[in-house]
């Protein structure tokens, strides 16, 4: 077990940090996964972490092992980011953000605060999620049964059925999606579409398209902030 300082970041493992980064007193990198913590009773057992050059991660900030941050990546207070997640350069993530495991972001992709970033999740590049947004990882909610030893795995995954296929949300480049807004298991966002605040996406959205409500509707084609037409 290693003694560090309690005014320090903590880097545990074989975790990198790139040049001219910032790390908050109590940042934490390399923190060991459920997995590892289960198998070890170690919290400096770790894979280690990768974070690259001119980061700024701010106070709160968790980022668990075999995690890779690219370069200019920042994050507000309290960001927790899962093991096995892939962040690309210059993203930016809110205060109270939580990426869950393995989600994969392109560059430039934007959260605002109180994200909620579910399991598998993959985004492209460019893209906007305005403050309290939640991604979903199932729609059947199976994790207490499962664990209860009620329902098998493949029980779930025939439960959930196509929403455990692939990515659990897909969200290309260019999305913006407003505040508060729902996006459950098995929903692509289509290159440019925008979602309005406060909707419930459960059915695929077109590229270039507007969507809005409870369940949420195709309202229209948006007009391009740069002029291109999507899709």
């Amino acid at each position: 077990m290693t003694n560090q300082s309690p005014l320090e970041p903590r880097i545990i493992g074989k975790s990198s940090v790139g040049t001219d980064t910032l790390l908050a007193w109590d940042v934490v990198i390399g923190h060991p996964s459920k997995a590892t913590l289960l198998v070890h009773r170690d919290f400096f057992v770790s894979a280690g972490a990768t974070v690259g050059d001119r980061c700024i991660l701010r106070s709160g900030t968790v980022v668990y092992e075999d995690v890779t941050l690219g370069n200019n990546v920042q994050t507000g207070h309290h960001v927790v980011i899962r093991e096995e997640a892939s962040v690309g350069d210059d993203c930016v993530f809110g205060n109270g953000t939580e990426i869950q495991i393995g989600a994969k972001f392109g560059r430039n992709v934007r959260l605002q605060a109180c994200v909620m970033v579910s399991e598998g999740a993959s985004f492209g590049n460019d893209i906007f999620v305005g403050q309290g947004v939640v991604f979903t990882a199932g729609r059947v909610m199976t994790g207490a049964l499962q664990a209860a030893g009620r329902l098998s795995g493949e029980q779930a995954a025939l439960l959930e059925g196509r929403c455990w296929e692939g990515a659990s949300v897909i969200v290309e480049d260019d999305v913006r999606i407003g505040a508060n807004s729902v996006i459950l298991a098995g929903v692509r966002l289509g290159k440019g579409s925008v979602i309005a605040a406060g909707a419930v996406v459960s059915n695929d959205v077109p590229p270039g398209m507007l969507a809005a409500g409870n369940p949420a509707r195709i309202l229209k084609r948006v007009v391009p902030l740069d002029g291109n037409v999507h899709g």
